[in-house]
């Protein structure tokens, strides 16, 4: 037998098929918020402590990946530690509606942004008449 994940949420509408590649990340897995409004979608993902360098950012046949091979610098032995850091690699199916060419990352107070824009036919909303 085989489970699914099911997500019961709003936000997931033309994100319902993400897909987490996992592999290799050591168990660290950073926090994704995904938003969407009228004009966009925006991906944010919390990584405190990296730099926008650490980051790898690749679109590839409507498959945007973030990775980060980000390693502690200095050697520090703590009582306790609850930041993760790491390697990782999340990848997510673009719909069709984003204008690829005009993606957009930046990377402030430890949340990595990607802006995805729609295209300009999807954000024109239509009232119709009930007669």
């Amino acid at each position: 037998m085989t489970l699914l994940k099911w997500y019961n949420h709003p936000a997931y509408s033309a994100w319902n098929r993400m897909r987490e590649e996992t592999e290799g990340n050591n168990g660290f897995m950073p926090s994704t918020n995904v938003i969407e409004n009228e004009d966009a979608y925006k991906l944010e993902i919390a990584a405190p402590g990296y730099t926008k360098k650490d980051f790898n950012i690749n679109l590839e046949k409507n498959v945007l990946t973030i990775s980060s091979e980000h390693e502690m610098k200095e050697e520090v032995k703590y009582s306790r530690q609850e930041f993760a850091v790491g390697r990782f690699s999340r990848s997510f199916n673009v719909p069709e509606t984003i204008e690829t060419e005009k993606i957009k990352a930046e990377y402030k107070n430890g949340v990595l942004s990607v802006s995805l824009p729609k295209k300009e036919e999807m954000k024109i909303s239509k009232k119709i008449q009930i007669v």
